[in-house]
C-alpha cells in the first residue's frame, strides 16, 4: 500500500477556471461542465488554447477574475446562488442595510472541499473586498437593541461619548459608568433603558429644551420598567438585586442629569438603600469585587450629599446606616479614589454625624439649648478629623484641590451647625467661618470651571456659596456656575445657582447650609447636589 502521506498530488492543470479555483476535476465539457452544472456555478474557459504558454492578455484575464471569485469566497464559493435542488442545501438569511441576502450551501462538496477556511480567510483580506459598495453601513434599527428605533442609537452614542464623561469626575484614568454600567446595560432591558434615559436628560437639558418630547417618552418608559423590576423582585420573580440597585442610581443621576426640583431623587434613594442592604448581605462572589466597590462608592456620594436637603429639624433620616457606613470605610483602607468621591469619601462619611448633631441642637428652636459633654467632645472630635485629614499625595492636581475645597467646606458645615447657639459678631466662631470660606473660593480660584472635576462639586459650592455675604464673592461664584452649567450640561449645576440667587436674597440670619433645606421648601425647588 503507497504511503498516502509521500503521493503526490495531482493538481488540475486543464478545465474551466471554476473548477481550477474549486481544485476539482472537471469533465471539460463546454459550454458548462458538470461540476458547475451539479453546483449551479458559473463556468468560464480561457480564451487560450490548452497546452500553450498564457499571453499577457489571459494572465489579466485570470487575475481579474480570480478578484471577481474572490468575493465570493469569503463565504462559500458552492453557495453564493440559488439552489437548483433544496433538499441537498440549508441556507441562511442575513440582513445588511434593510437588504436580505439569501446564502447556501452545498453539502455534498462541502464535505470534500479542504482548506476553504484558509482560502476565505485570505480572500477576506483582499483589497478589493472594501471596494465593494455595501448601501448603508448602519443598520435601521441596532442589531443589538431590538425594538429600539434610530434616535435611541443616536442617545446612546451621547452617552459613550458626553454623558459618561460628565456624570464622573475624572479623578482616575478608567471611568466605571463606561467600564461598569455599559456591560451591565447591554444584559438588562432595564439598564439599558435608564441609560438611554440619562443620556436623553442630560441631551435636552444641553440644549436647554425642557419640552423635549424624546427625553419625556424615555423617561416614562423608565420609570415603568423601574416599577416593574421592583414589583417582580416584591414578588419574588427575581432574586438577584443589583439591576435594580443600579437601576435606582441610575435614576438619581438621570434626576442630576435633568436638574429635577420635585425631589424624585430621594424615592430613588430610599430604594437604593433597601437593595444595596440585601446585595451586600449576599455572598462576596457574588458581584465582581470593582463593580461592588463603585455601587459602594455611587451610594455612598448620593446619599450623604443629599442630606444637606433634608431640614434637620424635623427629619432624623438618615440615608446611611452603620453597616453601609462600615462597608464605605473598608475602601478607605487601600485609599480608595473614586470617580465621584475623588480621595474624599472619609470626610463625606462624617456627614452623618455632623447631620446628627447639629439635628439634636435645632429639633426645638424655643427650647433653651445647652450642651452636653458628649455633645462638646463629638463637635471636637469631628473637627479634629477634618482638620487631621488631607488629599491623598499621589492624586492629580486637581483632585487634590477638590479635596481641598471639599475640606473647607466640611469645616463650614460643621461650623455653622451651632447656629441655635449665641455668639459674638467679631468673636472667634465667626472668624472660623469666615476664614474657610475664604480658603474655600481661594482654591475654587485655582479650578478652571471646565475641569472635569468640577461635576462633583455642587455640594461644596452650595455650603460655601450659601455663607456669602460681599457682591464681589457672589458675582464670582455665579459666573462660575453659570460657565460649568453651560460646559457640562448638567441641570443640577443650574438648580444649584438658582437656589443660591434664591439664599443671597435673605437675611444673614437665615443664610448658611443649615437653612438650604428651607430654602428648597419656599421655593419648590428640591434638589440633590449629587
Amino acid at each position: 500500500m503507497p504511503d498516502r502521506r509521500t503521493t503526490r498530488i495531482v493538481r488540475v492543470r486543464t478545465g474551466c477556471w471554476t473548477c481550477r479555483r474549486r481544485k476539482k476535476k472537471c469533465d471539460e465539457t463546454r459550454p458548462i461542465c458538470g461540476g458547475c452544472l451539479r453546483n449551479d456555478l458559473g463556468c468560464s474557459w480561457p480564451s487560450s488554447v490548452p497546452g500553450r504558454s498564457n499571453s499577457a492578455t489571459e494572465n489579466v484575464e485570470r487575475v481579474m477574475e480570480d478578484r471577481r471569485s474572490s468575493l465570493f469566497e469569503v463565504g462559500d464559493l458552492d453557495g453564493m446562488q440559488l439552489p437548483a435542488r433544496p433538499a441537498s442545501r440549508h441556507s441562511s438569511v442575513s440582513s445588511v442595510g434593510g437588504q436580505s441576502t439569501i446564502t447556501g450551501i452545498g453539502l455534498d462538496d462541502a464535505m470534500q472541499e479542504e482548506g476553504m477556511e484558509r482560502r476565505a480567510s485570505v480572500a477576506s483580506n483582499d483589497s478589493s473586498v472594501a471596494a465593494i459598495p455595501f448601501g448603508n453601513l448602519v443598520p435601521r434599527t441596532m442589531s443589538m437593541l431590538p425594538g429600539y428605533d434610530a434616535d435611541s442609537y443616536q442617545l446612546l452614542s451621547h452617552y459613550l461619548s458626553t454623558t459618561a464623561d460628565c456624570m464622573a469626575n475624572g479623578s482616575t484614568p478608567i471611568n466605571p459608568f463606561l467600564v461598569q454600567i455599559v456591560p451591565l446595560a447591554f444584559s438588562s432591558d432595564l439598564l439599558l433603558q435608564l441609560v438611554i434615559t440619562q443620556s436623553a436628560a442630560h441631551r435636552a437639558f444641553r440644549r436647554r429644551d425642557e419640552s423635549d418630547a424624546i427625553a419625556h417618552s424615555h423617561y416614562t418608559k423608565a420609570i415603568q420598567l423601574f416599577r416593574h423590576g421592583v414589583t417582580e423582585f416584591i414578588d419574588g420573580k427575581e432574586p438577584n438585586p443589583l439591576m435594580l440597585l443600579v437601576g435606582a442610581l441610575l435614576m438619581c443621576f438621570t434626576e442630576t442629569a435633568k436638574g429635577d426640583t420635585t425631589g424624585t431623587i430621594f424615592d430613588h434613594l430610599s430604594a437604593a438603600n433597601s437593595l444595596l442592604v440585601k446585595l451586600l448581605a449576599q455572598s462576596d462572589t457574588a458581584v465582581p469585587k470593582e463593580l461592588k466597590n463603585f455601587v459602594i462608592e455611587y451610594y455612598t456620594y448620593t446619599a450623604t450629599v443629599s442630606m444637606i436637603s433634608v431640614d434637620a429639624r424635623l427629619s432624623g433620616q438618615l440615608f446611611l446606616n452603620f453597616d453601609l457606613e462600615q462597608r464605605a470605610r473598608e475602601l478607605l483602607t487601600n485609599q480608595y479614589v473614586g470617580n465621584l468621591c475623588g480621595c474624599w469619601l472619609e470626610l463625606l462619611l462624617l456627614i452623618p454625624c455632623i447631620f446628627d448633631l447639629g439635628r439634636q441642637w435645632m429639633m426645638d428652636e424655643a427650647q433653651s439649648i445647652s450642651p452636653t459633654a458628649d455633645d462638646i467632645a463629638m463637635f471636637a472630635s469631628i473637627q479634629a478629623q477634618i482638620l487631621r485629614w488631607s488629599p491623598y499625595p499621589h492624586v492629580i492636581p486637581e483632585v487634590y484641590l477638590a479635596g481641598s475645597i471639599f475640606q473647607q467646606a466640611m469645616l463650614i458645615y460643621l461650623y455653622t451647625s451651632l447656629g441655635g447657639y449665641q455668639y459674638a459678631p467679631d468673636g472667634i466662631y465667626k472668624g472660623l467661618v469666615e476664614n474657610a470660606i475664604t480658603e474655600a473660593m481661594g482654591y475654587l480660584n485655582e479650578l478652571s470651571p471646565q475641569a472635569r472635576i468640577n461635576s462633583g462639586l455642587c455640594w461644596p459650592i452650595a455650603v460655601v456659596g450659601s455663607c456669602l455675604s460681599t457682591p464681589v464673592q457672589k458675582a464670582r461664584l455665579r459666573t462660575r456656575l453659570n460657565e460649568m452649567s453651560s460646559h457640562f450640561g448638567l441641570g443640577n449645576m443650574h438648580r444649584t445657582l438658582l437656589l443660591l440667587e434664591a439664599m443671597w436674597q435673605l437675611s444673614p440670619s437665615e443664610a448658611g447650609p443649615w437653612n438650604i433645606c428651607r430654602t428648597m421648601q419656599q421655593n419648590q425647588i428640591w434638589i440633590s447636589f449629587a
